[in-house]
């Protein structure tokens, strides 16, 4: 079976994290977003994945690879311009040599769906498409879905105003395609467009009867903004010390002083040097060779690689990007920080500020 990962957008909303290193390659827990999504499809035997990617993509590919260190077969498909969320589908699915059952899925979403028994669900019903369904508390931002006691999906509804949303089930950017599907997409410009996928080809499928099945899905985040990508953190950290029974997970090669204070979830990547009195309180993430001061306190962060957090100063509710500086006794709320930007010793930055990569405050 054969995926195709959606992986073509520029990563705006999480600006200024992505000015300097692509959506895909955000670290969740020190790993890269598009690992999960990997690991999740080999997983459920899936190991032949092409990306329909932009030429910014580059980064990825780099880093990625063919996919062999993780046990799956990737490939890249290029798109010379945006093709949209249908067109540029087809042209990875040909360009791959898929056949059969397709397995299609957004790139920027942390999900564990049972892909197992969401195909095992589309075979049992004879779906032409089905589609993953998360519930959110706010459908109204998203595409939302109308669905009968089985989860088939009768319409769908963009965006709708609040109070008047048929359920609170969204698409939540994974399906299962039939060759049926790609066969509906125009080669012409009429499928070149964004959103024609939700907004022409899935209402279509619907119209001509064919069955569309919704399958809900147990964890999915859109880590599409800053305060999603805290959420999807602060739930992985969870489930991941509940299923280690800890609360504290220090890497290989971290080094700090005695008198260190955690109140967990706290995870510290590898080569990691924390000074003395200081204190990290959960949930927090810190990337691999950080180097944090004495008598610093970092709460409820994610802090990239290589970042350097001085002595005394204080981190809160924030985003670091890799390499980042907080100077002596800074102090630094709610804000989000670029790669390499750095906030001088004894500064208070404005709550909420965001600081793009290498600029100095």
């Amino acid at each position: 079976m054969f995926a195709v990962i959606l992986a073509g957008g520029a990563g705006t909303r999480l600006r200024p994290l992505t000015y300097a290193r692509r959506k895909e390659l955000v670290p969740l827990l020190n790993r890269p977003l598009l690992e999960y999504r990997l690991l999740n499809l080999k997983q459920h035997g899936v190991h032949d994945i092409v990306l329909a990617c932009s030429q910014g993509m580059r980064e990825v590919e780099e880093h990625f690879g063919d996919g062999s260190a993780l046990g799956v077969r990737l490939r890249y498909s290029y798109e010379d311009r945006p093709l949209g969320s249908g067109r540029a589908v087809k042209e990875a699915a040909l360009f791959a040599g898929a056949s059969g059952t397709l397995v299609v899925c957004n790139g920027d979403i942390l999900t564990n769906v049972d892909l197992t028994a969401m195909i095992e669900r589309h075979r049992a019903t004879g779906a032409t498409l089905s589609i993953s369904l998360a519930a959110v508390d706010d459908p109204w931002h998203f595409g939302v879905v109308a669905v009968d006691d089985d989860l088939r999906i009768l319409s769908f509804v963009e965006k709708p105003p609040q109070g008047e949303e048929p359920s609170n089930l969204i698409n939540g950017g994974t399906w299962l395609w039939e060759p049926e599907v790609l066969e509906r997409i125009p080669d012409d410009e009429a499928a070149v467009r964004d959103g024609f996928s939700e907004r022409v080809l899935f209402p279509g499928i619907i119209a001509d009867g064919l069955r569309v099945q919704g399958f809900e899905e147990d964890l999915w985040v859109d880590v599409g903004a800053p305060d999603r990508y805290m959420t999807a953190t602060r739930l992985l950290l969870d489930r991941t010390m509940r299923d280690l029974d800890a609360e504290v997970v220090l890497g290989e090669d971290v080094s700090m002083a005695d008198d260190v204070q955690f109140d967990g979830p706290v995870l510290i990547g590898r080569g990691t040097k924390i000074g003395a009195g200081t204190r990290i309180v959960g949930p927090t993430v810190i990337g691999h060779d950080t180097i944090i001061g004495a008598g610093a306190t970092i709460q409820a962060s994610i802090v990239w690689e290589e970042a350097r957090i001085g002595d005394g100063a204080r981190v809160t509710g924030s985003i670091l990007g890799a390499y980042a500086g907080i100077g002596d006794r800074a102090t630094v709320i709610d804000a989000v920080l670029g790669n390499g930007a750095e906030v001088q010793e004894d500064h208070a930055l404005e709550p909420g500020a965001k600081v793009l990569p290498g600029d100095r405050v």
